[in-house]
C-alpha cells in the first residue's frame, strides 16, 4: 500500500532522553509570516521568532497558532532533545530508505494552509553534511507507512540554536 501525501508539520513525538515533552513561549517577530503548529521556526537578531527557511539554523517548532504581523508570543518546542515525526516530499531521492537512517536533511519551507502546517522533509537533500539542520533516526512506525514515496520520517534536530548551531556529521 502506498503512504499518504498528507503533509503535516513536525510533530513532537518523544524526548530522546525519556523527559517530558515540554513547550516554551517565545517572542514572535512583529511582522511574523502566518505560523502553524509543526512549523520551523528560527530566532531571528532581535532575539524574536519567524518561520525558518530551508537550511536555517533550528530555533524550535511551533506548537500552536500565530496569524500574520501579529506580534506577540507563541508556544514552541525548543528543547533539541526532542524526536519529531514529518513526510517526506516526493520520493524522487534517497530519504525514501533505510539507508537514510543516520544522515541529516533538510526540509521544504511550505507556507500552511487550513489550519495545519505543510513543511516537509527534502528526502533528495539527504547527505551527511553538519550544517542541515535535521538528523534521521528511523522510519516513525504507525500502519500504513513505510519507505518509500511520502514516508514519514522520526528526525532530532542537528542543526539547533540550542546546540550552538552546525551539528554532526551524519552516518
Amino acid at each position: 500500500m502506498a503512504n499518504r501525501d498528507c503533509p503535516h508539520g513536525f510533530t513532537a513525538r518523544f524526548h530522546m532522553t525519556g523527559g517530558e515533552i515540554r513547550t516554551v513561549k517565545v517572542k514572535l517577530c512583529a511582522a511574523n509570516a502566518e505560523i502553524f503548529p509543526g512549523d520551523v521556526l528560527e530566532q531571528e537578531d532581535t532575539g524574536a521568532y519567524d518561520i525558518a527557511e530551508a537550511a536555517d539554523v533550528i530555533g524550535a517548532v511551533s506548537a500552536s497558532y500565530a496569524k500574520a504581523s501579529d506580534g506577540g508570543y507563541i508556544q514552541v518546542y525548543m528543547d533539541p532533545d526532542i524526536a519529531f515525526s514529518a513526510q517526506t516530499d516526493d520520493g524522487t531521492g534517497t530519504g525514501t530508505a533505510q539507508t537514510c537512517v543516520g544522515l541529516n536533511v533538510d526540509f521544504v519551507a511550505t507556507a500552511g494552509s487550513g489550519g495545519h502546517s505543510n513543511m516537509e522533509i527534502d528526502e533528495t537533500s539527504v547527505l551527511s553534511t553538519a550544517t542541515l539542520p535535521w538528523k534521521i533516526i528511523g522510519l516513525y512506525e504507525k500502519i500504513g507507512n513505510a519507505f518509500g514515496e511520502f514516508n514519514e520520517l522520526l528526525v532530532v534536530p542537528n542543526n539547533h540554536k540550542m546546540k550552538g548551531g552546525t551539528g554532526t556529521v551524519g552516518v
